[in-house]
């Protein structure tokens, strides 16, 4: 592979971040409360060792196959006809992923920006916006990618006006008050608000730089987006009080809301405003991904994208958009994402000694 066909370190390290930072941090401060509480943000770092931890497993899976995607490694391990059911089951889960951001993208927007537009124009026009995108080379998803992680400088910006609010350092003290069960059950709700960096089991074959040095990029890049989630946790820790965040569904944004200025009313829908953006690029990168999961399609990947786009239209208009069906769902996907995502590349690590297969060896 030519150097103008695969991915530069940096092209990796924004496709990871932008596929990672979404929805799930938004309402993760909330979510934490009924486990880790004052904890929480010791929680989120305790989710971002784990991951790491999965990333080592994952490059030692790429190492043993260095020129197979996940899906072409499912048929070179368990056959054509067992590993293409294996590759629809990662499809649907892709499917599912980018319908429940699509679901989380309307009802943010709907709430805060749209009340009176109907959910289904809402979920088209971004739908359409994003499949735009996402029938496009993955280097150029790749550079928009790259261009639009400066917004994450403006959103630094825009947070640093919450130290002008009164911040309680009681709230977070004593350290380990809720315990190492509560800390380690709220590092597991935290696993999903970092989930979207299943993105890497495609792009290996695609990395211009492979071995350690792919393994030093998506660890910057997991200990950058684990910071951001702890930041914004710490920060609505440190603003709101248990029993208030509790009650707020959307604590990143609401503790802008007090703040006003002359030139700026509402810092906290500007900021909503910008955090679209990381949104959309999630459900770009799964519609990405949707392309790329079954094999054994014939015909261009962009209109694999087309249909994936309608069957995730299908099941966002279909599904109850109320609060109580949206957690329900994530509590779905949850269940959903630990089979696929990390017991199958676990148990495709350990394949080649169960079953004596060859491996496809790394050549350096």
């Amino acid at each position: 592979m030519s150097k103008t066909e695969s991915l530069t370190n940096w092209q990796l390290f924004f496709l990871l971040i932008q596929s990672q930072v979404g929805f799930s941090i938004l309402v993760l401060p909330n979510i934490l409360q009924s486990t880790s509480k004052g904890d929480s943000w010791i929680s989120v770092l305790l989710a971002g060792v784990a991951i790491q931890l999965f990333f080592v497993i994952l490059w030692l899976l790429f190492r043993k196959f260095p020129n197979l995607t996940y899906t072409e490694i499912t048929l070179f391990l368990l056959g054509k006809h067992l590993g293409s059911l294996v590759n629809i089951v990662i499809y649907l889960y892709f499917i599912v992923s980018a319908a429940l951001i699509l679901l989380q993208f309307t009802s943010v927007i709907k709430e805060y920006l749209l009340m009176v537009t109907p959910y289904w124009v809402i979920g088209l026009l971004m739908l359409l916006t994003c499949t735009y995108l996402a029938i496009s080379d993955i280097r150029i998803i790749a550079r928009f990618f790259g261009i639009i992680s400066l917004l994450f400088l403006c959103l630094f910006g825009i947070s640093f006006f919450s130290f002008l609010l009164p911040l309680e350092i009681h709230h977070i003290l004593p350290i380990g008050s809720s315990g190492i069960k509560g800390i380690f059950l709220g590092s597991k709700d935290s696993l999903l608000a970092l989930l979207g960096f299943e993105v890497i089991l495609f792009l290996y074959p695609l990395a211009e730089k492979k071995g350690t040095s792919f393994l030093k990029v998506i660890t910057w890049a997991n200990v950058f987006v684990t910071l951001l989630t702890a930041y914004f946790v710490f920060i609505c820790i440190m603003i709101f009080s248990e029993p208030v965040l509790k009650q707020i569904k959307y604590p990143v944004f609401y503790f802008l809301r007090p703040l006003h200025f002359q030139m700026v009313e509402r810092l906290d829908i500007l900021f909503i405003s910008i955090w679209i953006v990381p949104l959309g690029a999630s459900l770009v990168i799964y519609l990405y991904l949707c392309s790329k999961s079954l094999t054994f399609f014939k015909g261009k990947p962009h209109k694999l994208v087309v249909i994936s786009s309608a069957l995730v239209f299908s099941l966002f208009t279909f599904a109850k958009k109320d609060p109580e069906s949206l957690k329900l769902y994530v509590s779905y996907l949850e269940y959903f994402s630990y089979t696929v995502i990390f017991a199958l590349p676990c148990i495709f690590l350990l394949f080649p000694f169960i079953t004596k297969k060859p491996e496809k060896e790394e050549i350096n």
